[in-house]
């Protein structure tokens, strides 16, 4: 008797995850959380894509996704998402629940930072943010814990003749064992900027970056001018640097 009941379990959650499958995405497009927006929407709720993804007002590209409904069933979500910006891509598998809670796994891709511009980078800069991501949780929409390795590659300041800064690494996850922060360690790759530094991002959304940064091979007068305003360095040339705010 038992095993019949199993069997007819199985089969109604089948015939559910076929239902729910066929939905339209045009549906999904209509019950996003308040700020986000789909465009040029097409295929169904777990097959599909849409022309552009925009939060806040701020368009984030293309967007592909393919889902298992069969998570369904352990009233979770999971799917593999495709984000296509101008100039670059991204893709991972994600999992979550419907209070907006959810994890990324195997996060991989190169997008330009104009893409943040405003919101995480500053106005006028540009380079590409390259991410290698073991795994990233999300929850209340900050990150909450992470692991893997970030590259900024070809960073240069604002105008048409900024400075050329270099390739930079954040390694994230290393020693954040069930603590409240999320560590990350910085350093350069080489190039006119050499940095070092630690980066602690708080449950609140409140990041510090502290480190010392120094000229390296090639740096110009505008890399000596904004180290200056940092205050004398050490005896190898080092600035003390301390950045602060919330995401």
């Amino acid at each position: 008797m038992a095993k019949r009941s199993l069997y007819v379990a199985a089969g109604i959650a089948a015939f559910l995850g076929f239902m729910v499958a066929m939905v339209p995405a045009s549906q999904l497009a209509r019950r996003l959380p308040a700020g986000m927006a789909l465009d040029g929407v097409s295929g169904t709720v777990w097959s599909g894509r849409a022309r552009a993804l925009a939060v806040q007002g701020r368009t984030f590209g293309a967007l592909r996704w393919s889902c298992g409904p069969w998570r369904l069933v352990l009233l979770e979500w999971s799917c593999t998402l495709s984000l296509q910006p101008q100039g670059g891509q991204l893709a991972g598998e994600f999992t979550g629940d419907f209070a907006g809670d959810m994890v990324g796994r195997g996060i991989r891709g190169s997008v330009p930072i104009g893409l943040f511009e405003g919101v995480a980078t500053p106005r006028g800069w540009t380079g590409s943010l390259e991410l290698d991501l073991e795994e990233l949780a999300i929850a209340a929409r900050r990150p909450q814990s992470a692991s893997g390795t970030l590259f900024l590659r070809g960073l240069r300041a604002p105008g048409a003749h900024g400075q050329y800064l270099g390739d930079f690494e954040l390694v994230v996850g290393e020693g954040s064992v069930g603590g409240a922060t999320l560590n990350g360690r910085l350093r350069d790759l080489g190039g006119p900027l050499r940095v070092r530094g630690a980066v602690e991002l708080f449950e609140d959304g409140r990041y510090l970056i502290q480190g010392e940064a120094a000229p390296g091979p090639g740096a110009g007068p505008a890399i000596f001018d904004t180290l200056g305003f940092l205050g004398p360095p050490d005896n190898q040339g080092r600035c003390p640097f301390t950045i602060e705010g919330t995401l």
